[in-house]
């Protein structure tokens, strides 16, 4: 009689704890928040990461490149890179003069918890490799 109910309790036991791991999980997603992130560089340059709230499901990361330097010269080009430094995924967006306004956003939909992210402003002065490139790196958000 032992015998059959020790399988039993042992079921009914893993199948708890299973269910108290899926309800701690769902919580952790759902209150997921960030730490860090902002803008940086000067206000000709700027690299920005921020979480912009979405409803309620933890946010997204948005990332900014903005540049408004005309005396760059019609050479200059730039664009805006996102990171994930946990992994090393990145993405990339267009190369843009820099002697004209830029504005340019990425937005990374369901990011990953315990994650870091940044933004990178690349700046190519003579607009064809990194050779004299300037880097502009917004600080870490940690999601």
């Amino acid at each position: 009689m032992i015998l059959r109910a020790l399988p039993r309790a042992a079921a009914s036991a893993l199948t708890a704890l299973s269910l108290a791991g899926a309800a701690l999980a769902g919580t952790a997603g759902s209150a997921a928040a960030a730490d860090g992130g902002g803008c940086t560089g000067p206000a000709s340059r700027q690299a920005c990461v921020s979480l912009i709230d979405d409803g309620g499901r933890g946010g997204d990361i948005l990332f900014e490149g903005r540049s408004d330097w005309p005396e760059a010269g019609d050479d200059c080009r730039m664009r805006l890179v996102a990171f994930d430094d946990t992994t090393g995924w990145q993405w990339e967006r267009e190369l843009r003069r820099c002697d004209r306004p830029v504005d340019q956003h990425y937005t990374l939909p369901n990011p990953t918890a315990g994650h870091r992210y940044r933004a990178e402003v690349q700046i190519l002065p003579n607009g064809k490799n990194f050779e004299f490139a300037q880097f502009v790196k917004s600080p870490v958000l940690t999601y």
